[in-house]
């Protein structure tokens, strides 16, 4: 097996710089490898990439069927509202999602396309969705609970 020529820390600089907007022919020739290394070296950043956002989307599907299972369970043996204030905590984790998923899916997109990150790559995950639908619907309920508040007294 033949030694590694550059580490880790080299090829990840060597990443940065491309996603930065250097011209990969320019890189290639400055630090003396070819175009192909450096797409393999893209590929597997990329690939990393695309695992750790499917870990955090089964993560995800768990923490969500937990949460809700558990509010669910809560307000059939004590009571509906002892379910509802634990749907504070599917908030929370929702909130947490959002912030991790625009975190990871940064590393994927070149730095001239932020918004990209911010739509969550085109937001096919399924709980980036529902995490936004989640806190923008309960949002919409705070706000209209307080406002009917205001209206009655």
């Amino acid at each position: 097996m033949s030694r590694k020529r550059f580490k880790e820390e080299q090829i990840a600089d060597f990443l940065r710089q491309a996603k930065e907007g250097m011209p990969d022919k320019a890189l290639c020739e400055q630090y003396g490898f070819s175009i192909t290394t450096l797409r393999r070296w893209k590929e597997l950043h990329d690939g990393a990439i695309r695992n750790k956002l499917k870990k955090m989307e089964s993560i995800a599907a768990v923490v969500y069927l937990a949460i809700i299972a558990t509010s669910v369970l809560l307000a059939i043996v004590f009571d509906k509202v002892v379910g509802v204030l634990f749907i504070f905590l599917m908030l929370g984790y929702c909130v947490y999602y959002i912030v991790q998923f625009r975190k990871v899916s940064g590393l994927f997109i070149s730095g001239d396309n932020v918004f990209l990150s911010r739509r969550g790559l085109g937001a096919s995950n399924a709980f980036y969705l529902f995490s936004w639908i989640f806190v923008i619907l309960f949002t919409l309920f705070i706000i209209s609970s307080a406002a009917v508040g205001v209206f009655r007294g």
